[in-house]
């Protein structure tokens, strides 16, 4: 029986990186897994020592031209074999029981299609990155689940993989899908899973204010597509602001400049305001 996990690590100028990454999924306990590592348009001398290094056995590199993570990710899971799918960008880490806790989840209990882990941040800040145990109301306002999460191949190649148009978000967009599936959510409460805060100015991982109308542009995109599943869990346009507005938590993260964005887009031009006709 295939129970072989497929590692997907999208990779980008993560030449500094890379090595401590896949340390971290070759020291694992769960030890049935393959890794594809997609190259997005980056230099290949780095993972040209990479494909020679004997140490890394089952290991297939893929290059690209730089189409964004959506794209790498996407084209990882074409060439997997295994049962399992996990994401794993080419600067973070996992704990070495990761695959072999959260299989063990998915394998037991049928009905559990995603299983993911409590984080950390490490680097700039060593702080818990808060992911929230999973509900379905919570989830459509902020998501809670990581990208990294294992999950089955049959069902990311019925929803046809990420969204390439979207920017940010993707991953939140491909979890919906999912749980519109009717899917079950697990969370690990143990810190398995380590995502890196870059110290560099120019991190990937660091997003500023100016990204604030990307941000809104794509959770607009989000919710347009989403809006059925939205308004079935009780969350019109009307009652996500509301929150917005009333709950500490959520008016800390959006009542900014994004929450303005967001505002206009449905208030103001009339090709918004003919989306949610009743």
């Amino acid at each position: 029986m295939n129970e072989t996990i497929s590692i997907i690590i999208p990779y980008y100028k993560g030449e500094d990186y890379i090595h401590e990454t896949l340390k971290s999924v070759y020291d694992q306990t769960y030890q049935d897994f393959e890794v594809i590592i997609v190259n997005d348009g980056s230099e290949r001398a780095a993972l040209d020592l990479i494909e020679q290094n004997e140490a890394f056995k089952n290991l297939k590199i893929i290059h690209q031209e730089n189409q964004g993570q959506s794209s790498a990710r996407n084209n990882g899971v074409k060439s997997a074999t295994g049962k399992y799918i996990l994401f794993l960008d080419c600067d973070d880490l996992i704990d070495k029981t990761f695959l072999e806790k959260t299989h063990q989840i998915l394998s037991k209990n049928k009905e559990v299609r995603i299983c993911y882990t409590k984080g950390k941040f490490f680097e700039k800040t060593d702080k818990e990155w808060v992911l929230q145990p999973f509900n379905t109301f919570d989830f459509l306002i902020e998501n809670c689940i990581p990208i990294t999460a294992l999950i089955y191949k049959e069902d990311f190649d019925k929803i046809g993989g990420f969204d390439t148009q979207l920017n940010y978000y993707e991953d939140w967009d491909f979890w919906i899908y999912l749980i519109e599936m009717g899917v079950k959510v697990h969370k690990i409460d143990e810190f398995l899973f380590f995502y890196r805060i870059r110290n560099t100015a120019d991190s990937l991982t660091n997003t500023s204010i100016d990204n604030s109308s990307r941000l809104s542009d794509n959770f607009f995109e989000i919710y347009k597509k989403h809006y059925t599943f939205y308004k079935q869990n009780g969350l019109d346009f009307h009652n996500i602001m509301s929150l917005i507005r009333e709950n500490k938590k959520y008016k800390a993260k959006y009542y900014n400049e994004w929450y303005r964005k967001l505002i206009y887009k449905f208030f103001k031009p009339k090709k918004y305001q003919k989306i949610y006709k009743n």
